[in-house]
């Protein structure tokens, strides 16, 4: 019974850590779309500014929550892991 539990919830291995990389290149890449969609239509439709402060708002949280979060994760994982 002890080995079912350490199997299903102890440590997992180094290899792992590549799930918050992936998460972190999947943020960035979105974050990028994001920028260049919301610039697109801003530009293309003179939006107010109060568009573009919201616009700013949300890049900001994507950046720290889709991107940095997950790259610090990353960093945190495999530095911790080292083999």
């Amino acid at each position: 019974m002890k080995e079912l539990f350490q199997q299903i919830f102890g440590p997992l291995d180094q290899s792992y850590c590549n799930y918050f990389l992936f998460l972190s290149i999947l943020g960035f890449v979105l974050l990028v779309v994001f920028l260049i969609s919301f610039i697109a239509v801003g530009v293309s439709q003179k939006k107010p500014l109060d568009f573009y402060l919201g616009g700013v708002s949300i890049a900001l949280t994507y950046l720290i929550f889709g991107y940095f979060q997950n790259r610090l994760l990353h960093s945190m994982c495999a530095g911790t892991l080292i083999k």
